[in-house]
């Protein structure tokens, strides 16, 4: 979620038992490219708040319109809610109106101290328990699609989603762990990677607002020195390219930058080739860039979340407040280019400066963050306007963008 910085079943016994140099290697399984990349992303639970199942089936009626015939939809689930009847009810809502679901995996959400908890580790430091428990969970499921996509985590290079401290060794066991046993259970599992904040800076031995973090490429360091080939065991690589503002910036403000705070250094930073940006609604390529410097051949690129907040919301309070947002019309019209490119359409404005998501082979969907959140929290970023108990009053102008689109 883009809570950001402006500047900044024998796998699954041998997983519990500890074994994990008994796993054998694992062979990239294919997606099936798309052909339809758009997506949404959803907050029925963002972790926090929830919308009642009654209300389910409306707001995916409005995200059937928004993805069209089978394209994607991002839902979290806690390691705390595997509740198999209610998700197999969103199961059969995804397949009654032909949504392709991409199901995220999370921990849970500790209010006292403002960060989501690390996953639960085994007595030898690795998470075959926590592992083999989703895998339960996840293959009872009836899927609608013959691929079921599964990501692990959130931007995990945030303090504030690893229990007040970002730790790449245990991010890279934990999924490492998760990837094995879903791998083993079920043979239609595609992993995608907790995707990473490339807004966030490198805290070193200090902290920011209480908690340590690290910038996306030292992350990915670190993950390497702890499992050589983490990498190895993803089936698609999962991003979150949000513009720079962060939110607010044109598709073709892209750029470089690594924020270093307290004592913090990184000795194997590289340096980008000509045109590859780390921060803009392109810094997936720069991260496919430092994978292939691990060589790593590129995966399928998943944007499970990207997007600009607006000014406009029916809750003055809400908590995604920032100052000088564009309003809803600028935001789809950032959308539009972002997506198809400019090629003279607008004159006024460059044709330049990015890559249309929609051009670029590498992306397999695109699904923008958010839907339907809870107001009082995403009322600058949601796509429908809610009241308070979650019913859909009318929706912001990138709904209606993308809902011509599907047409």
């Amino acid at each position: 979620m883009p809570h950001r910085f402006a500047y900044i079943l024998l796998g699954v016994v041998l997983l519990a038992t500890g074994c994990h140099s008994s796993i054998p290697p694992h062979t990239r399984r294919i997606i099936t490219p798309p052909v339809n990349k758009l997506g949404i992303h959803l907050l029925l639970d963002d972790g926090r708040n929830h919308w009642p199942v009654e209300l389910w089936p409306e707001h995916l009626d409005y995200a059937r319109q928004v993805v069209g015939e089978w394209g994607f939809v991002v839902q979290l689930i806690r390691q705390d809610d595997f509740d198999e009847t209610k998700w197999q009810l969103f199961m059969n809502l995804c397949a009654e109106r032909q949504i392709t679901p991409i199901v995220r995996l999370a921990t849970t959400f500790d209010p006292s101290q403002g960060w989501w908890v690390a996953p639960p580790q085994d007595r030898d430091g690795g998470y075959g328990e926590i592992a083999a428990a989703t895998a339960t969970f996840l293959t009872a499921l009836h899927w609608p699609t013959g691929e079921h996509l599964i990501i692990v985590g959130n931007e995990p290079n945030h303090g504030d989603e690893w229990g007040g401290r970002a730790n790449p060794t245990e991010y890279a066991r934990y999924l490492r762990d998760m990837a094995a046993a879903l791998h083993a259970t079920d043979p239609d599992a595609r992993i995608l990677n907790a995707p990473l904040d490339p807004f966030t800076p490198h805290t070193g031995a200090g902290t920011l607002n209480g908690m340590g973090y690290l910038d996306a490429e030292s992350f990915m360091d670190g993950m390497i020195a702890a499992v050589p080939d983490i990498f190895t065991h993803l089936d698609a690589w999962a991003s979150h390219p949000y513009p720079l503002g962060p939110f607010r910036e044109a598709p073709w403000e892209q750029q470089h930058q690594v924020d270093f705070l307290n004592d913090a250094s990184n000795p194997n930073q590289l340096t980008p080739l000509e045109n590859i940006y780390n921060r803009g609604i392109n810094g997936y390529a720069w991260e496919l860039f430092k994978l292939a410097s691990y060589g790593v051949d590129r995966l399928p690129v998943f944007i499970t979340e990207t997007g600009w907040k607006h000014a406009e919301t029916v809750d003055p309070d809400s908590t995604d407040h920032q100052e000088a947002l564009p309003d809803a019309e600028t935001v789809a019209l950032y959308f539009d280019l972002t997506l198809n490119g400019n090629r003279g359409r607008v004159p006024e404005l460059p044709d330049t400066g990015w890559t249309p998501w929609l051009d670029d082979a590498h992306v397999y969907a695109i699904a923008p963050f958010a839907l339907n959140g809870h107001p009082a929290e995403w009322g600058h970023t949601n796509w429908l306007i809610l009241d308070e108990r979650g019913r859909v009053l009318a929706t912001y102008p990138p709904f209606e963008l993308f809902n011509q689109l599907t047409r």
